[in-house]
């Protein structure tokens, strides 16, 4: 019983870290340094490799998200209503 017990553990740990969302409320990007509170400006200063328009649930904009792909990981900038409101790292 504990055997399986100690596998299960090890297959959720080994799932859970896969697609890991660590926020905080800064990232340097080269010699930029993004953090909340900056202008939509300054991201797109930064050259995101993408952007995704937010949706609310009647279709309408609630905000940004630009992506900027590193080496094994994709940090994703929250802007809304032109200010940055989040900074999340994704590991791949």
């Amino acid at each position: 019983m504990k055997a399986l017990l100690v596998a299960l553990m090890i297959g959720l740990a080994s799932v859970a870290g896969a697609g890991e969302l660590n926020c905080s409320s800064s990232e340097r990007f080269g010699a930029k340094v993004i953090k909340v509170g900056d202008s939509e400006r300054r991201v797109i200063e930064a050259r995101p490799d993408r952007e995704v328009r937010l949706e609310t649930a009647q279709g309408g904009t609630a905000g940004y998200r630009f992506d900027f792909y590193k080496y094994g990981r994709t940090v994703q900038v929250y802007v809304q209503h032109g200010v940055v409101v989040r900074v999340c790292r994704v590991r791949e």
